[in-house]
């Protein structure tokens, strides 16, 4: 079985109400896969791209193409809402 695995970390484990997910696709770009996680949240807000730390096989997102990254089947995806004060 063809499948991306998403850990959840912080406030979007908290909305989501699981530390991990495992998505059944073989391939999708990373924005897919935040609209997705988005669309199961009650608060929108958690998942706002401005303030995530997405890593890819313990490589940062923004240097394998940012949203428009390609994950793949067995992949393993960490996201973690940045919580900025003032």
């Amino acid at each position: 079985m063809r499948m991306i695995n998403v850990k959840l970390l912080g406030g979007a484990k908290r909305v989501i109400g699981k530390d991990h997910l495992e998505i059944q696709k073989q391939n999708a770009k990373l924005h897919e896969i935040v609209a997705m996680l988005n669309s199961m949240s009650s608060n929108s807000n958690i998942f706002n791209t401005d303030n995530l730390l997405i890593v890819i096989n313990g490589v940062e997102s923004s240097m394998l193409g940012g949203l428009d990254a390609m994950v793949n089947d067995g992949d393993v995806i960490s996201i973690v809402p940045v919580v900025h004060g003032g």
